[in-house]
């Protein structure tokens, strides 16, 4: 059975392409970085790897020069794989000897046409039927053309095949596309975010400059500010207030006794 390592850190992408490869009869094996790829490669020896371009560890590029410059894997392909927005460098793909791209999400024939023909043998039988048409299409004789004035024999026209039904829509492509975007607008958004904090942390980490210091404005001139004397009589001191002599209280007059009158009849003598 053909194997497939399948090298990518979106849990939606790998069941995708897991869902797409397994209904076709490969037997596919996931991975989330690329330090486990590679790993996985020595005791796995896929017929083809499926890489991420933005594997966490080693990129999806590093995969596939490992595995094209490394001598151990010369029949294994190597296809890599993009987000909808991720920017895809097709000159360093070819540097390192990649055999195929998809973008994600994945679409089952778009992922199918580009694994299949890597993955097809040509077996000797293949072989010796093309060999065998090629010497009957060679002793064929050539056709006689018409003598001239003879109408030309009528041509039939290719008739028109029907264009093909519609192909129902898949809601688990659907949802998986959508979840793919968000991942990739999050991680923009993160990144965008996480610069704007670390420029301000380092703002404010950073000693501050002295601000050069700035010329005194010209001091004014005093007004003229014109002063009368003006002569004030001297108020006489007030005379100095003696403070009262403290009299002693009175002694009260010792009360009189009263006086007893008595009154002596006066008599007469009689001679």
């Amino acid at each position: 059975m053909t194997r497939i390592l399948l090298a990518d850190h979106s849990p939606h992408a790998q069941r995708m392409g897991e869902r797409i490869l397994r209904d076709e009869g490969f037997e596919v094996a996931t991975v989330t970085d690329g330090e486990t790829a590679l790993l996985r490669l020595k005791d796995l020896a896929p017929d083809l790897v499926l890489a991420d371009i933005s594997l966490p560890g080693r990129t999806g590029y590093e995969v596939c020069e490992y595995v094209k410059a490394s001598g151990k894997y010369p029949q294994t392909r190597v296809i890599l794989t993009a987000g909808p927005v991720s920017a895809f460098d097709e000159a360093r793909a070819q540097s390192a000897g990649s055999d195929g791209f998809v973008r994600k999400p994945f679409e089952a024939s778009v992922l199918l046409g580009t694994v299949q023909p890597l993955l097809e043998k040509p077996d000797a039988g293949a072989i010796n039927k093309a060999e065998a048409h090629i010497d009957a299409i060679a002793k064929t004789p050539a056709p006689v053309a018409p003598p001239s004035g003879a109408p030309a024999p009528a041509v039939a026209l290719p008739v028109a095949a029907p264009p093909p039904p519609p192909k129902p829509i898949d809601r688990e492509q659907v949802r998986a596309a959508v979840i793919l975007a968000l991942e990739a607008s999050m991680i923009t958004i993160i990144e965008n975010i996480t610069d704007k904090v670390v420029v301000a942390l380092e703002a404010e980490a950073r000693p501050a400059v002295p601000a050069p210091p700035k010329a005194a404005p010209p001091e004014p001139k005093p007004a003229s500010v014109e002063v009368k004397t003006v002569t004030a009589s001297t108020p006489k001191p007030a005379p100095p207030v003696k403070p009262e002599e403290t009299k002693p209280d009175p002694v009260p007059a010792p009360a009189e006794e009263p006086v007893v009158r008595i009154r002596t009849p006066l008599f007469r003598s009689i001679t």
